[in-house]
């Protein structure tokens, strides 16, 4: 974790802010007038569950929120200390900000999750009462006369990846708004380390490279002191000083230095996840620190080996297998603690997973902080998510947010790869942001400013382009099939996402009435989403981890924790209550695990996956077959030598039985002392569950989410607004649609598609 640069004297803004709305074209400061009827609202809080504390989630009277500017004031009195400069530092605004001290325009900001930093001497008033006024807005984007709920309704104009996402992740009229973080007053004598990008080799080599600001004016002469001491192990460290002249300016200052006997960073299921801390001070000549900097880091290497038939990712120069789920950890981020986030980790390392994908979006710090220290890996999402504006205006924005993501995250070794844009080309027609802008520039920005780790322009549809992207999203059995078996035919180099929608339990559906109204049709078919939920899930990772050998990464299921009490992906309803998806996750996700392969008919053969770095000689594998009154059938043993950090076909099976017959099916693996290592079980496998009726077309337009079979839902696929689509019967447009979005056609052929449908689909 980076800490700010420390200065002489920091102060927070404790407090609450006096909040008022005007009109969205209202730009200038309102007068005292405007403030009669302010309310008041937290110092760190999204506005929604603030101004709407039991109507947190839907409703238009959200959406009204976003339609205007809102303008927070504070008064604070500031210190009456010696210094040459005065700074204020915001942790996080969402989305816009412009900012005035004392009536005195300081500065604007664009971003979500970036701090930002404004330089306020002149205009402080030290030892006096100081007025600071932030004008705050996240406006709605036009809707996209020729677009469809949910990909391209509307063309995305914001650099920000929470809001606009339909289909049980984001409610339709939720696009959160507000001061989310602190706001500090910074007082120094005008120099200060800024930041510091620590990149390392296993030999225990760091290369520095560290912002500096001289604004006093003059020349400043001093040493840059350098400590590096062991954060959560015994290992040693290192110490160095600079000598250093640092004109007025902004410098960079690079440096390399070794810790002696380095203990590596792994994650959990490979190792220990040895982390140091560096502190940097500079002392002027009377030895007098004037800026400190602190950061958290650990000594690790990754790659990605990545061709037309394989991918693999080696942390340390080991090949490492993912198994991951995406997430985000609430609607507003404002309500997310450092609790709630370390119960979230510790609810997928749990689920035997080593990845969070944090999908679309960059969490709040805390976050990385704790996967740093947990050994989780981190897929790393930019904050474009479908359809965005594709104007070189709008790239030169995301470019700068991007950077800025990278230079705040870059030192956390829990984060294993970039990706620029989450599914640029749903709709077939839009491929400007792939093709044109912003994705080339992010890519190439991207692996320029860390050539340390894996970029991907994009995730999820672009399959063939393996240099830049390569991954998958399949949804067999879900959005794409009827059967959820049909994956088996699919080999892929890595899969970030798949799942299936499913209830809430049913005392978090019953928290809202509005929710229960439109979702009570469910109660009886609760047990049955979760377990259809379930089954795909256990057959969808056991398939991955089957094509290893086969060059395939990993996967990255969708996803952990519904973010609202309705239907979602999530394996976890919004209150942290587990649907059976949870434990299905759980127990294909074990790093040690045997199974049964198997194509939703027949069996096929019997398989051993060793994610770990341990190697069993001389394992036994047994199996037992039983029928529908739980007779034994058949049973037999195998003995196996498992081989570490791989996945292994034991045998394959001829069984005596009908597969008709097979009711369930127990497959157990010991080590050679008769200790159990790992067992696993399966029910009907040759008869899976069918696609539940309504599904994925049925959906509810104010919760934004599947209903499966309510009768008055209308379809998705009725969604669209371009007059053309409309002609077309609806039972049609479903079926084109299904077939749309699981195509592969070449692309080149794409391309062609998208310049001749671009005039009918484009406002």
């Amino acid at each position: 974790m980076l800490t700010m640069d420390s200065p002489r004297h920091m102060v927070r803004l404790h407090g609450g802010w006096q909040v008022c709305a005007r009109p969205l074209d209202e730009t200038a400061p309102p007068g005292e007038a405007a403030f009669a009827d302010a309310v008041t609202v937290p110092e760190c809080a999204h506005l929604q569950p603030v101004l709407y504390p039991d109507r947190p989630y839907w409703g238009d009277h959200l959406r009204a929120i976003n339609e205007q500017a809102w303008f927070y004031r504070r008064s604070f009195d500031a210190p009456d200390v010696p210094f040459r400069r005065a700074r204020l530092r915001f942790e996080g605004v969402d989305y816009f900000a412009s900012v005035w001290l004392n009536g005195q325009f300081i500065g604007e900001h664009e971003g979500a999750f970036m701090p930002f930093t404004l330089d306020v001497t002149d205009a402080l008033r030290p030892g006096e009462a100081n007025t600071l006024l932030l004008r705050v807005t996240s406006p709605w984007d036009p809707p996209n006369p020729r677009g469809s709920y949910p990909v391209n309704h509307v063309i995305r104009g914001l650099v920000k990846g929470l809001y606009e996402h339909g289909e049980g992740v984001i409610p339709p009229n939720v696009n959160p708004i507000g001061v989310w973080r602190p706001v500090w007053l910074l007082l120094d004598g005008g120099l200060s380390l800024d930041h510091v990008r620590v990149q390392t080799e296993l030999d225990g080599t760091l290369h520095l490279d560290f912002t500096a600001t001289n604004a006093t004016g003059e020349r400043w002469q001093g040493v840059l002191a350098l400590d590096i001491a062991a954060e959560n192990h015994e290992g040693p460290g290192a110490t160095d000083v600079l000598a250093l002249t640092l004109e007025p300016g902004t410098h960079h200052i690079t440096h390399t230095l070794r810790v002696p006997e380095p203990r590596l960073w792994w994650p959990w299921d490979h190792g220990q996840p040895n982390l140091y801390h560096l502190t940097a001070m500079l002392h002027n000549e009377s030895e007098q620190p004037t800026g400190t900097l602190k950061t958290t880091f650990g000594i690790r290497t990754v790659r990605l080996e990545r061709g037309p038939d394989r991918f693999t990712f080696w942390i340390n120069d080991r090949a490492v297998f993912l198994r991951g789920t995406s997430y985000m950890p609430g609607l507003y981020f404002s309500q997310c603690s450092r609790e709630s986030l370390a119960r979230d980790v510790a609810l997928a390392r749990g689920a035997n997973l080593n990845l969070l994908r944090v999908h679309v979006h960059v969490s709040p710090p805390d976050l990385y902080d704790l996967c740093d220290r947990a050994g989780m890996l981190i897929w790393q999402d930019f904050e474009l998510n479908w359809v965005h504006d594709p104007s070189p205006e709008f790239e030169a924005r995301a470019l700068q947010l991007q950077r800025g993501m990278i230079d705040f995250l870059g030192n956390h070794p829990s984060i294993l790869t970039w990706t620029c844009h989450n599914e640029p080309t749903m709709v077939l027609a839009h491929r400007e942001n792939y093709e044109k802008h912003p994705d080339p520039a992010l890519y190439t920005d991207a692996r320029r400013r860390d050539p340390t780790r894996p970029v991907f322009i994009c995730s999820g549809q672009m399959e063939d382009d393996w240099q830049r992207a390569g991954d998958v999203h399949t949804y067999y059995g879900a959005l794409w099939t009827r059967r959820y078996t049909d994956v088996y035919r699919h080999r892929m180099r890595m899969n970030t996402e798949f799942g299936f929608e499913a209830p809430a339990a049913l005392p978090t559906l019953q928290q809202y009435p509005d929710v229960w109204e439109r979702l009570k049709h469910l109660e009886e078919q609760i047990d049955d989403l979760w377990g259809y939920q379930a089954a795909l899930i256990q057959y969808h990772v056991e398939h991955f981890r089957r094509t290893r050998p086969d060059g395939c990464a990993g996967y990255v299921h969708f996803w952990l924790a519904d973010l609202v009490p309705q239907v979602g992906c999530g394996v976890l309803d919004s209150a942290r209550r587990p649907k059976r998806g949870y434990q299905a996750l759980q127990r294909a996700s074990q790093p040690l695990q045997v199974a049964l392969e198997h194509d939703g008919r027949r069996p096929i053969a019997v398989w051993v996956f060793n994610d770990t770095p341990q190697v069993y000689a001389n394992a036994v594998v047994s199996w037992q077959v039983y029928d529908e009154m739980g007779r034994l059938l058949l049973e037999g043993a195998q003995p196996f030598d498992v081989a570490a950090n791989a996945s292994q076909r034991v045998m394959p099976v001829q069984w005596n039985v009908a597969p008709a017959d097979c009711a369930r099916v127990t497959l157990t693996l010991h080590d050679v002392g008769g200790e159990l290592l790992a067992e696993n079980a399966y029910d009907r496998p040759f008869q899976p569950m069918a696609r539940p009726r309504g599904y994925p077309w049925k959906f509810d337009p104010y919760l934004g989410c599947k209903v499966f079979d309510r009768p008055d839902a209308p379809s998705l696929a009725d969604q669209s607004s371009n007059p053309l689509i409309r002609l077309v019967p609806l039972a049609v447009r479903e079926a084109v649609a299904e077939w749309a979005l699981r195509q592969k056609l070449p692309l080149w052929m794409l391309s062609a598609i998208s310049r001749m449908t671009r005039p009918f689909v484009q406002p």
